[in-house]
């Protein structure tokens, strides 16, 4: 059989056209035939070729071996698929738990930020991949339900009564993040990137939220994991826990409102088995807020991150119950219909963006309605969803883990300098804001303003944390409450600034 090369030198000719006098003859035919299965195989172009070039079937032949695929490319990493990449992914989410936890530095630098550092630094060592079916899967549903699980245990109900002047300065400080938002993109947005109206309508989230409203409106707005987005949960931590620890030094009064007073007044009157059990509760939530914090605040990883124990859970009862195996399963069961009805409902409006906003309305509908099933059916646990928050906080570690993954490369940590910037500012505004408007407009003291500041920054964990170590125990419960809040909310008026951006 003659080679590919003598075919193409045989026929080739200026034009591309085969000369009819090479069409004569049964050896000609057989040529033919070999040409043309040569041009369906896709070696010899099937159009003519220009006048003056002939084409050399070997040099295009060995051309087209040399070009590397896209499966080779991926295929580098060590861990690409199955239980094993699942392994990793769980080794990096539970590292940065276990490191925030029972180490001084994991505790400053958050249990999300240390699983995306693992997880980049896999990726960058080529042991993960920097895209695969498997992430694609967090991004689509566990993140989702973790976000939903994390709303499940709070009755948002009880923040008119339980927390009234907290959650006013909370409502000025939300304000004052989607002030600092715009103020921060008009002075140094387009230093961003196409993308950079995504990434600010992020951080917007996160500074009412948390972390959590962070990686929601990231997935809704569509900003694909990679460099940008892991540069931009790095800036975000590292500023955050800056600004927590200055607000930790600011001076304020302790004093209680004249509400709490008038309660624990009535309470030490009444001397009730239920007042003791209600103060012990509340001895047990600031115990455990200042576990998960230590000694100063660390940033809103600590809170977003919900892995702490149980206990300090939003309760309306007096101890808080542990999680069970029913409880668990209420959780799950309640988060997937969230989900579910979230992405219906954004569905029916014709606003998909919106899928995960209508998921927090939702998942709040259940956390309140189930509160109320239980407290009529006297259950010890206010919530039948208890274990939930904790739950949805492991998931978001895998979030987290593969935002670090798909970096790809430890280079991204050094482009956070206008990212870094533009946290300044949004901060600093909202500083400004919460101060201006809570506590010299509205009069409310500064113990609430700050409270409320910090669950806006940080969410409740880290608002509760500073409240106890701060000697301001009655601050706790509202703390955890209106940060809380943060969670339902914050999502939405992410996206709504995120379109809000673009016309700027």
């Amino acid at each position: 059989m003659q080679s590919l090369v003598a075919v193409g030198v045989r026929f080739s000719c200026p034009d591309g056209v085969v000369p009819a006098s090479h069409t004569q003859g049964q050896g000609c035919t057989r040529r033919l035939l070999r040409l043309d299965s040569v041009r369906r195989r896709g070696v010899l172009p099937s159009r003519p070729c220009r006048a003056g070039h002939r084409p050399y079937l070997g040099t295009q032949r060995r051309s087209r071996l040399r070009q590397p695929s896209v499966r080779n490319v991926a295929g580098r990493a060590m861990v690409q698929e199955g239980w094993p990449l699942w392994a990793a992914l769980s080794a990096c989410a539970a590292g940065g738990q276990v490191l925030e936890q029972r180490t001084s530095f994991g505790s400053a630098v958050s249990a999300p930020l240390l699983s995306l550092l693992l997880a980049l630094a896999l990726s960058a060592g080529g042991i993960l991949p920097v895209t695969c079916p498997a992430y694609d899967v967090i991004w689509t549903y566990t993140m989702p339900m973790g976000a939903a699980l994390y709303l499940l245990e709070s009755d948002l109900r009880q923040l008119l009564s339980a927390a009234s002047s907290t959650f006013g300065a909370f409502v000025i400080g939300a304000v004052g993040s989607v002030v600092g938002t715009i103020v921060a993109w008009l002075v140094v947005g387009t230093r961003l990137g196409p993308d950079g109206y995504k990434v600010a309508a992020a951080l917007c989230a996160s500074y009412i939220g948390g972390s959590v409203n962070f990686a929601a409106v990231s997935q809704s707005l569509g900003l694909a994991p990679g460099p940008l987005l892991a540069a931009s949960m790095a800036a975000d931590n590292i500023a955050m826990a800056a600004y927590l620890t200055a607000i930790m030094v600011i001076p304020a009064k302790n004093m209680i409102d004249s509400a709490h007073s008038s309660s624990a007044a009535a309470a030490a009157a009444a001397g009730g088995a239920k007042s003791a059990v209600e103060a012990g509760s509340h001895q047990h939530h600031a115990q455990a807020a200042h576990d998960v914090m230590g000694d100063i605040a660390h940033g809103e990883s600590s809170a977003d991150a919900a892995v702490h124990a149980v206990s300090a859970s939003v309760s309306t009862t007096a101890i808080a119950a542990s999680p069970t195996v029913e409880s668990i399963a209420l959780a799950l069961a309640f988060g997937v219909a969230a989900c579910a009805f979230g992405e219906g409902l954004a569905g029916f409006v014709g606003l998909s963006s919106i899928n995960l906003a209508a998921m927090a309305v939702v998942a709040s509908l259940f956390a309140s309605v189930g509160t109320s099933i239980n407290a009529r059916a006297g259950a010890s646990s206010s919530s039948p969803f208890t274990g939930s928050e904790a739950l949805g906080g492991a998931l978001m570690l895998f979030f987290f883990a593969t935002i670090g993954a798909g970096a790809g490369s430890l280079s991204a940590l050094w482009s956070t300098g206008w990212l870094t910037a533009f946290i300044a500012i949004q901060l600093s505004v909202h500083l400004a804001v919460i101060v201006f408007g809570g506590y010299v407009v509205a009069g409310l003291p500064m113990q609430v303003v700050l409270t409320a500041s910090n669950a806006n920054v940080g969410g409740p964990a880290t608002a509760a944390a500073m409240a106890a170590s701060r000697g301001w125990p009655h601050m706790v419960r509202p703390a955890m409450l209106t940060g809380s809040l943060g969670y339902a909310v914050g999502t939405g008026i992410g996206c709504a600034v995120s379109q809000w951006l673009q016309v700027l």
